[in-house]
């Protein structure tokens, strides 16, 4: 899909800054941490093996609830650009991910002591900054600023189906 048909300049700026926010989440979630963004979990984890786990919703919010928010927002919007779709897949798309997001982690801290919690609130705050993201291109598509939006979409405005 990405590189089937040539693409413009703003479609190529797309296309690289996607590859390096993906490195940069990676970076984020998947290397080893003991600094939690504002005070430490002062929750009891739920051990699975030697990982700490939070499987219960809202449970334990912390400044790091607000910044996956944030974190996953660029996401929604690469998801507008690249591939636009019906907008239940994004809501899936976005739990999707975090389900990837956090299943790697629990995999890499059980195997090399990864040091991360994984946590449910990380899933819906991940697919909450997905659909944010998204639903932003869709509000900008309909504004003064939809041939910037045009611009850096992989498929054209006049062929997209939302």
């Amino acid at each position: 899909m990405l590189m089937r048909h040539r693409r413009g300049f703003g479609q190529m700026i797309t296309i690289i800054s996607f590859g390096i926010y993906l490195a940069v989440v990676g970076y984020l979630t998947l290397t080893p941490t003991s600094y939690a963004f504002g005070v430490v979990p002062t929750m009891t984890p739920f051990w699975v093996g030697h990982v700490p786990t939070n499987p219960i919703p809202f449970r334990g919010i912390e400044m790091d609830f607000y910044l996956n928010i944030l974190m996953m927002i660029p996401m929604g919007v690469y998801l507008a650009l690249l591939r636009p779709t019906r907008q239940h897949h994004v809501i899936l798309s976005g739990i999707a991910i975090g389900i990837t997001i956090e299943g790697t982690q629990f995999i890499l801290d059980t195997f090399v002591n990864l040091s991360r919690w994984v946590d449910i609130n990380d899933v819906i705050t991940n697919a909450f900054g997905v659909v944010i993201g998204y639903f932003v291109i869709i509000v900008l598509r309909h504004s003064p600023l939809r041939r910037v939006i045009h611009f850096f979409s992989l498929k054209r405005l006049s062929t997209q189906k939302i």
